[in-house]
């Protein structure tokens, strides 16, 4: 906790500067969105320098788990050749891998199934993984979800290609492309959002004005800079009253579908919403800080109002970079690796705010991030069950024999999907705590929200039986379902030791303890090494599973 005496200078300095900001916003900050790789092509990958290693293996296993969908072979050997610092920059300069241009080439643009299989084929096989892997942590910031909402499923690939061509430009950009999404107006009640009819009973709709403050950017609290609340009297701050809510709900009216002749029609979910003056409320409105909205505004400048007024509010940085920093590398970052991110999307060192790419390197080359336990004993995160499974996926060429990833229900095998959370608050709360020792401690542990008897039972169950059958090799699996490939496993199998020491690297960057890899090795070597099921395939297979299953996996360190 932080006392807000001392900062009322600077309080007062921020606020005068606040219309300024407002007019300045978008100017210095806006970026042109990624271009789209060619979605017929085959993926590239960035070519591998035949020179020798410079980042040890472990570390880059250990990076590229917090920085990608989970390591790969090929993924580590390339890294090692770089610093970390070097493959950060290349990955910031790639193209966008997006889903709608893949999604149209099937047979129904339309179909959730077809949008879950895109959505593996981008996690697992495309080369610009840390930007897939940022606009996945963006999705369950600015969460939209096809849960009892009706939106289309080319809408919601729309939706996630805007986190994803963006999600190396400016927070800006995000925020303000988010809200005219009509994925997200649908979701959020923003779309056909029309201004207050006594007559008819009708009043401006509350849901997006709320949860673009509380969820999207500023929170329920004011922030220091390193993500403490600010005190005054003892007291936490509020950041808005329900008179912000109000008029900025006034501000969000006017807004319907980009292909709409009147305002209650139009059929194209994929262009951005546009304005019907008609409908939006044009009376003086007072936001966020005081600060005006004047009468007769347009919908598209009274938005730019809102928008620019959020965006230069101090608690975005270390709202937003908390965020992130939970989503990406630790539950628990420390207030000062929270007040180093938040700086840098204060300013990118050039006088940008909001600038993702400073953030995103800020976020994952900070030394708490890098030192881990070793700098903070806090350290760590449960892994999500889709990043599990891409892990696997991606360590083992996981892929059907069409190249393909269908694995259609994920929500229902392992209890999480893209795009599929059950509601705004995302899969799990920021700020979620399991009763017990992480509760007691006033820790956080998210992922835990989705842990219980039921769950853990339907995601290990799975888990074992897509390792177990879902092999290449097995003449009784399914050729065109997803299939890992062992040969790296049963090769290293003759000798125990080697296939245990080598799931150690490629999936927790040699972080069994020594006592573990001992009784997993024991238990390797009394299985035959020779049976009916081929040369080393049942030690693969259970090593394999025993180390994934395990908590010194599933807790990302």
């Amino acid at each position: 906790m932080t006392s807000i005496n001392g900062r009322r200078v600077a309080a007062k300095t921020l606020r005068l500067g606040l219309l300024l900001g407002g007019l300045l916003a978008g100017i210095a900050q806006a970026a042109t969105p990624a271009e789209c790789f060619d979605p017929l092509a085959a993926p590239v990958y960035p070519t591998t320098p035949d020179v020798p290693s410079v980042t040890p293996q472990a570390v880059a296993v250990r990076f590229l788990n917090m920085a990608t969908f989970g390591a790969g072979p090929r993924d580590v050997n390339h890294l090692s050749k770089m610093t970390l610092q070097a493959w950060v920059d290349e990955q910031l300069a790639m193209n966008a891998s997006c889903h709608l241009a893949v999604l149209n080439e099937t047979q129904n643009n339309n179909q959730r199934e077809n949008r879950m299989e895109v959505w593996f084929r981008h996690a697992v096989t495309a080369p610009d993984q840390l930007r897939q892997r940022v606009a996945f942590a963006l999705s369950e910031v600015f969460v939209v979800s096809d849960v009892g909402s009706g939106i289309a499923t080319n809408a919601l690939a729309v939706y996630y290609d805007i986190l994803v061509r963006n999600s190396f430009g400016n927070f800006r950009d995000i925020l303000e492309q988010v809200t005219l999404s009509p994925a997200m107006g649908s979701y959020l009640s923003m779309l056909h959002n029309q201004k207050a009819n006594r007559k008819l009973g009708i009043r401006a709709d509350e849901n997006y004005a709320r949860e673009v403050m509380q969820l999207f950017t500023i929170g329920l609290l004011q922030l220091d800079t390193d993500g403490t609340p600010l005190l005054q009297a003892g007291n936490t701050i509020p950041t808005y009253s329900q008179t912000d809510v109000e008029n900025s709900a006034k501000v969000l009216t006017g807004w319907a579908l980009g292909d709409a002749v009147s305002f209650f029609n139009g059929i194209d979910w994929r262009i951005e919403m546009k304005p019907f003056e008609d409908y939006h409320d044009r009376s003086l409105k007072t936001i966020l800080n005081n600060t005006p909205v004047p009468a007769q505004g347009k919908a598209p400048a009274d938005l730019k109002i809102l928008l620019d007024t959020l965006f230069n509010h101090p608690n975005v940085g270390p709202f937003i970079g908390r965020r992130l920093i939970q989503r990406l590398v630790t539950s628990n970052p420390s207030p000062d690796y929270i007040k180093r991110v938040a700086e840098a999307f204060n300013d990118n060192g050039s006088g940008v705010r909001g600038d993702m790419k400073a953030v995103i390197t800020a976020v994952l080359l900070d030394p708490e991030a890098l030192g881990g336990t070793h700098s903070n004993p806090k350290f760590g995160k449960l892994r999500e069950p889709l990043l599990v499974l891409t892990h696997l996926w991606r360590a083992l060429d996981g892929q059907a024999a069409d190249g393909r990833l269908p694995y259609y229900y994920p929500d229902s095998t392992i209890g999480q999907a893209a795009l599929s959370a059950g509601s705004v608050f995302n899969f799990f709360r920021p700020d979620f705590a399991p009763s017990g020792p992480i509760n007691d401690q006033g820790l956080f542990a998210p992922e835990f929200q989705l842990v219980n008897d039921a769950n853990n039972t339907r995601f290990y169950n799975e888990l074992f039986g897509l390792i177990q059958w879902h092999y290449k090799g097995n003449p009784y699996a399914d050729p065109f379902s997803v299939l890992i490939n062992i040969n790296n496993l049963s090769k290293r199998a003759k000798v125990p030791v080697d296939l245990v020491n080598y799931l150690d690297l490629m999936f927790t960057g040699n972080k069994l303890p020594a006592d573990v890899k001992t009784v997993l090795t024991a238990y390797i070597r009394s299985l035959d090494y020779k049976n009916g099921a081929g040369n080393g395939v049942t030690r693969s297979l259970e090593a394999l599973y025993l180390v994934i299953s395990s908590p010194h996996y599933l807790i990302q360190r």
